[in-house]
């Protein structure tokens, strides 16, 4: 070493800092190139999850992120290690999960030169990052070189006013865990504590103006930690007199006073548009109620949100205002007054009993099981539940009954509502949330993870895999491709990959037996394979929406 820090006293330096930042649980896929920063983690004593492959563990973290609102630290060596975070880096840039990416490099003298396993790692996620630093090497760094100050900008950029991910990259030079540092480096500073600010309406908004209207209050998708707030948007809807139309990711989608069926009402003509719309959290899940309340523009859509970015795929100019789901009530309480438009809610809570009517008939039956009636009785366990994309989270959506009193946590992958990622992601909420936990995904989200099923060892999970034998969700799109150029149709079943990893194995055949399966409870990770068949998903949906179509709902005018 040419100068007095060591590789050594340089990584157990940058987790040490990182821990005094805020940075909660590290996920690490071991490598020679991370060794100073893996032996920090072992000589710190720190909880570590560790998995070989990076894409799943970066998922991992991801999924422990969403089930904590901490910052989790992905921990990866060199070169195209590197790349396979991206996906969940997209993820989380989309989702607003915080992700300190922190990735051991070659120095920058071999970039561009051939050396073995050496990649342009900074920049290498490009904007899904909200800001990344490229250290020096150890031997390099100044003795003023301000390391903690750059580890609580990581942290701080990862939880700010934006939550997202970061990149730490960190090069070493050969030897790797060679020699003692000649000198220590202080991270030990205190971290300031920001001071409480309470929030305030902006003062261009009239609250009591605004809910003089014909309006709708929409929850969307809420991050874990503030789904218990959820209850406060529900009241508030009540209050005004609006109905309440709860996203499947919001935590109150089972709450009573809900509206749960909207996507199928709004298949019919005539429905009226609100006038007014609250638009709580982020996205929806169904295309149909985001396009029905697009008709509401500029000032006569509020949406209220912990984070700085208006959400507006459908360009309607929303008012942001930035704030939780109950501090906005909270503020707005003084400013109701009695409902002006309970017989628009009623009208609303009438026809979401008819659906709900239409959907038991054709859901409640005996026989083979279907897909929707998964969601239905997976909704009736009361414990988290990790929604799988395509098909899962909309059947959750549209289909499932209230039977909940309280908020109940829903998780999912829907910022880029990729299929990549997803088991290894519930093993991250299970690590999380420390109590068991229910996942449903489809066949091909299942197959695109395997390689994560040994994260799930030791944890009570119930993995329920809806398998079809291919992509049911494209006989929804109308679209004219041949069947395997879109579908992947395939004969395969999850029995043996189960068995490869130990993991508990069940085939299950109809509803009943699902629930039994369900009520048992889980000790470790099992896997309920429910076997459904594309084409009798599609008949079952066209069957009930037509049932819909017939049904004589009436608005008051």
């Amino acid at each position: 070493m040419s100068v007095g820090v060591s590789n050594r006293s340089w990584g157990r330096a940058i987790v040490a800092g990182l821990r005094r930042a805020g940075a909660g649980r590290f996920f690490l896929s071991p490598g020679a190139r991370s060794a100073p920063l893996a032996a920090a983690l072992g000589e710190l004593g720190d909880d570590v999850t560790v998995h070989y492959d990076e894409r799943g563990m970066a998922f991992a973290a991801l999924g422990w992120a969403m089930a904590t609102g901490r910052p989790a630290v992905c921990l990866s060596t060199s070169g195209s290690a590197v790349a396979n975070l991206l996906p969940a880096c997209v993820e989380a840039s989309h989702s607003g999960l915080p992700l300190i990416f922190l990735t051991a490099d070659r120095p920058a003298s071999l970039r561009g030169t051939g050396a073995n396993q050496t990649i342009l790692q900074p920049g290498i996620f490009g904007a899904f990052v909200r800001w990344s630093v490229d250290l020096p090497c150890s031997e390099d760094a100044s003795q003023d070189f301000g390391l903690s100050g750059v580890l609580r900008a990581a942290v701080g950029c990862a939880t700010g006013d934006n939550p997202g991910p970061v990149h730490v990259n960190v090069p070493f030079r050969e030897p790797l865990l060679d020699g003692d540092e000649a000198r220590a480096l202080d991270v030990s500073d205190a971290l300031p504590v920001p001071p409480a600010v309470d929030f305030v309406l902006p003062g261009d908004f009239d609250f009591r103006g605004f809910a003089e209207a014909r309006g709708a209050v929409v929850i969307g998708r809420l991050a874990a930690w503030e789904q218990g707030e959820a209850v406060d948007a529900v009241r508030l809807g009540a209050a005004l007199g609006w109905p309440v139309f709860a996203d499947a990711l919001s935590g109150a989608r089972l709450m009573p006073g809900v509206i749960r069926h909207a996507d199928w009402i709004l298949r019919r003509d005539g429905v009226p548009e609100p006038e007014r719309v609250l638009h709580f959290g982020g996205s929806l899940i169904s295309k149909r109620v985001a396009l029905w309340l697009a008709s509401c523009k500029g000032r006569d859509c509020v949406q209220v949100r912990r984070f700085p970015l208006r959400l507006d795929p459908w360009g309607q100019a929303p008012m942001l205002i930035q704030a939780g789901v109950a501090e906005f009530c909270r503020a707005v309480q003084e400013e109701l007054r009695p409902a002006l438009g309970s017989a628009w809610r009623q009208d609303w809570a009438s026809a979401d009993g008819a659906v709900a009517r239409v959907l038991a008939q054709h859901l409640d039956g005996m026989g083979p099981i279907t897909e929707p009636q998964v969601s239905r009785s997976v909704a009736k366990t009361g414990a988290p539940v990790f929604l799988g994309n395509s098909m899962p989270v909309r059947d959750f959506d549209s289909c499932v009954d209230g039977n909940a009193e309280r908020t109940v946590r829903l998780f999912g992958n829907r910022g880029a509502s990729g299929i990549d990622g997803n088991i290894a992601a519930i093993a991250g909420v299970a690590i999380g949330v420390q109590e068991p936990v229910v996942a449903v995904l489809g066949d091909l989200a299942a197959l695109h993870d395997l390689n994560s099923l040994p994260l799930l060892s030791g944890l009570p999970v119930t993995l329920v895999i809806i398998n079809n034998g291919g992509g049911g969700i494209f006989r929804f799109l109308n679209l004219p491709v041949e069947e395997c150029l879109l579908e992947t149709p395939h004969s395969w079943n999850f029995r043996h990959a189960a068995a490869q990893f130990g993991i508990e194995y069940h085939l299950v055949a109809s509803r009943g037996e699902l629930e039994a399966r369900l009520c048992e409870g889980a000790g470790g990770p099992r896997v309920l394979e429910c076997p459904t068949d594309r084409e009798s998903n599609y008949k079952l949906h066209t069957a009930i929406a037509a049932a819909c179509l017939l049904l004589d709902l009436r608005w008051t005018k």
